[in-house]
């Protein structure tokens, strides 16, 4: 590397440029670009030929005086048709992603494994913009990269129709579905024709990768590419991919690590927890830049806040819309809130979306300066900073794999601003290992899934499978094998359900309700038949699931819950001694952590085997928890705004619409929303619908 200051002095600076021509050393032009006002004026030229060069187009916006016409005429080929930026000017493809936009182009499938700061989304926004597909499919593995992808596409909503929930109407053609896997498998059956199939994060397609919802991921991308569309799967760095997958769907498997941002590592080391946290506080005192503290759990994301805040007495004390929020819908004396006076943000995947997102505008516009993050922050929406401190190399107990530490430390820098990104490590980074991705469809180990081997065809099912195979459907008749398949669960839970329930007349009429708010009793027994039959679980747990699904399902609203859990903790003997502000912080937890996982998720899913197979059994449609499960999943909203809910409005909002319209609920509310007695935050975030 070199001195900033040599790139005034002529000599040295052409000097430079020599030695980045002869190693092609990204790195280093990226470092001139950074500090090209130092350039020596006489040498701009020859650095602006190794730009060109290197492929680095997107930085020759506002060099164009100092281009020759090959040089222009190159630079115009590399610019979309379709995009404009900001300033109304067209934007430019670097090398790599205009050499991938041409055989997209050409229609070929795409595995595209290249860094965070690669851009692969814009390659997203090129084919969309186009509008040369009638159905495109983009499956994101959250609903936060689902409604970021969706901001990012709205502009097209004049041409597509944007379907991000299974309760939107679909067109014909011109359809742009963003979705979870989840719902790709709920809504494939009404789409006639996908023609630009998209994955993002495939890598979570991986049993390696321990993905909670890896069996719906792999089903629905089995079932789509049965249409036959063109497809690109789009993945931080990896190195392989099953060869025999890569041949089944005639894949290209491209691999880079092209970026046109550069990365400097700091190892900081230390001989004690304490001077581990003095070092880290004293780190953060010195930066000005946004920084991302990378942690290894929630609870460690707070207790760092709460001693950095205590030793850093001074400072600002920032006043946010969304504390009248925290006031009315959380509690008064929830952390959250101090720590945003302090210009600090926790990315909690627990919390609800609207909270995450207003962080984040916080903090990608400079109001805070500080976000403390967990794994939350692969998973979330595409957030970069100046600087990332990883603090720790674990994800919960777990080590952090060389593929996690590189998507971290990937947050680091972003094109045109942040032209190095800076990554202080406490620890030794992991040891860099082959990161290879299965695609258990195709590879069919022994992790192998058996929802996943069920919904196989004939042809697909490997001959190691076959016994297995066998041995799953044996004695089941073809509507129960067809029900179970459906069900996109555990075939071995469902048929252990399926037999406990068998001949018991009883159960199956207690099982067989369809009230939207069925009674306490009726509900805390039916979680007891999912808990014990269907999961394999022993204990009463269920009956605190059913207790704060009643809370939900009878319109008590956020605040309200939240103060029966404090009540609740406060009963424990695991708390006792801990002082007001613990049980609170406690408490929002737990109630935002089983409204994010329990209440939206795995209730909804349980529920919804239980009641196929009880009406298998009883030879009728008796039981109905469909109603039961809209109201739980959608926080007590009236179903036909619970798209809004996607599009990160708070259900505190939603919940003061009444009498509403059957249609154009969007526009409705859009138009309507200032009748409503709601919070400045409310209002902000209705704006930007």
């Amino acid at each position: 590397m070199f001195e900033i200051l040599d790139l005034s002095d002529l000599n040295k600076s052409f000097k430079i440029a020599k030695e980045i021509s002869a190693n092609e050393d990204m790195d280093s032009l990226i470092l001139v670009l950074e500090n090209w006002k130092y350039v020596n004026e006489n040498i701009r030229p020859v650095f602006i030929d190794l730009i060109e060069s290197f492929g680095f187009y997107p930085y020759l916006k506002d060099k164009n005086e100092l281009l020759n016409t090959a040089a222009l005429v190159r630079c115009e080929y590399h610019k979309s048709k379709f995009i404009n930026d900001f300033e109304n000017n067209r934007v430019a493809f670097h090398y790599w992603q205009k050499v991938l936009e041409e055989k997209i182009s050409n229609r070929q499938n795409l595995l595209i494994s290249a860094p965070t700061s690669f851009g692969k989304s814009l390659l997203i926004q090129e084919f969309v913009a186009r509008k040369k597909y009638s159905n495109i499919l983009i499956i994101q593995p959250t609903l936060a990269l689902i409604d970021e992808t969706r901001k990012k596409l709205q502009n097209y909503q004049d041409f597509y129709n944007i379907v991000v929930n299974t309760s939107q109407d679909i067109n014909e053609t011109n359809n742009l579905f963003i979705l979870t896997s989840e719902r790709v498998l709920d809504i494939l059956p009404k789409i006639n024709n996908i023609d630009l199939f998209i994955v993002d994060e495939f890598y979570k397609i991986s049993n390696h990768k321990h993905d909670d919802r890896v069996s719906q991921l792999n089903i629905a991308f089995y079932k789509v590419m049965f249409r036959n569309p063109q497809l690109i799967l789009l993945t931080p760095s990896v190195d392989s991919v099953d060869n025999d997958f890569i041949k089944k769907y005639s894949l290209n498997f491209f691999k880079t690590e092209y970026s046109l941002v550069r990365q400097e590592l700091e190892k900081i080391s230390c001989s004690s927890k304490e001077e581990r946290k003095m070092k880290l506080f004293g780190l953060l005192n010195s930066l000005s830049e946004p920084t991302i503290v990378y942690v290894k759990s929630p609870a460690q994301a707070e207790e760092l806040s709460n001693e950095f805040i205590r030793d850093n007495k001074k400072g600002t004390e920032n006043t946010f819309p969304i504390f009248e929020w925290i006031d009315e819908n959380v509690s008064v004396k929830w952390n959250l809130k101090k720590y945003l006076q302090k210009g600090i943000g926790l990315h909690n995947g627990q919390y609800p979306r609207h909270i995450v997102n207003a962080q984040l505008d916080y903090f990608n516009n400079n109001k805070i300066n500080i976000l403390f993050a967990t794994t939350s922050l692969i998973e979330g929406v595409n957030t970069v900073a100046k600087n990332i401190i990883i603090y720790d190399m674990r994800k919960g107990t777990s080590k952090l794999t060389y593929f996690d530490f590189n998507n971290i430390k990937g947050r680091a820098g972003r094109m045109m601003k942040y032209y190095t990104g800076k990554v202080y490590c406490f620890d030794d980074p992991p040891r860099q290992e082959m990161e290879n991705i299965d695609v258990p469809i195709v590879t069919q180990d022994d992790s192998l899934q058996s929802e996943i081997l069920i919904n196989l065809n004939n042809e697909d099912i490997k001959d190691q499978k076959r016994r297995i195979y066998e041995e799953l459907i044996k004695d089941l008749p073809a509507d129960l094998l067809q029900i179970f398949k459906s069900n996109y669960y555990s075939i071995e839970k469902q048929k252990h359900l399926y037999n406990c329930l068998k001949g018991r007349k009883k159960i199956l009429n207690q099982l067989s309700w369809d009230a939207p708010i069925p009674t306490y009793k009726t509900l805390s027994r039916t979680l007891c038949i999912v808990d014990h039959l269907l999961e394999g679980n022993k204990g009463d747990s269920y009956k605190f699931l059913a207790q704060k699904c009643h809370q939900i399902i009878r319109g008590g609203n956020l605040h309200s819950i939240i103060s029966n859990e404090i009540k609740y903790q406060h009963t424990l003997d695991a708390n006792r001694g801990k002082n007001e502000e613990s049980i609170i912080n406690l408490s929002v937890s737990k109630v935002f952590g089983f409204i994010r996982n329990q209440a939206k998720f795995e209730i909804p899913k349980r529920l919804s085997v239980l009641e196929s197979i009880v009406n298998y059994l009883n030879g009728k449609q008796a039981a109905n928890y469909s109603a039961f499960i809209s109201i739980l999943e959608h926080e007590g909203v009236d179903n036909k705004l619970s798209i809004l809910l996607d599009f990160g409005v708070p259900a505190s909002a939603l919940k003061k619409f009444k009498d509403m319209p059957n249609n154009n609920i969007i526009e409705y509310v859009k138009k309507n929303f200032e009748k409503i007695d709601l919070s400045t935050y409310e209002v902000d975030i209705l704006k930007k619908l």
